[in-house]
């Protein structure tokens, strides 16, 4: 049996996901949930992803406050949080560098992100495949 892909969320995948759990995000969460694949963090992307969710004009037009709880478990708890994190420069968006950080800091297989601008435009970074969600989709 060959190992779970190792993969790394974007914010905007786990956002898009519960604001619309019909569409690819969606699915993508679905895919998680179902265990399909590991999913690998690290403290930062993750306090990133709790803080979006908070904001209260996505927080209260959408109802994320609903599923904090379970958020937060999944990363703190379920996922494999990285602790020792290479430094990546590789994204023009610096703030993106995190997401390549904590896929490189675990040999991830893949990326995961809505980002079209910065992220997708990359393809790969050092092996690790970055691909949307409609594109992992087809090999989760």
């Amino acid at each position: 049996m060959p190992a779970k892909l190792r993969v790394v969320l974007d914010t905007n995948v786990i956002i898009s996901g519960l604001i619309n759990p019909k569409g690819p995000p969606g699915e993508v969460l679905k895919a998680l949930k179902a265990g399909r694949f590991i999913l690998v963090t690290s403290q930062a992307i993750n306090e990133e992803i709790l803080e979006v969710m908070d904001r209260p004009r996505l927080r209260d037009k959408y109802g994320l406050a609903d599923h904090m709880f379970d958020i937060a478990f999944i990363l703190w708890e379920r996922a494999e949080v990285i602790a020792k994190l290479p430094t990546v420069k590789a994204s023009r968006d610096p703030d993106d560098n995190k997401f390549l950080e904590a896929a490189l800091g675990c040999l991830a297989h893949y990326v995961v992100t809505g980002d079209i601008k910065d992220l997708l435009s990359l393809v790969e970074y050092e092996g690790i495949r970055i691909v949307s969600p409609e594109q992992f989709l087809s090999v989760c």
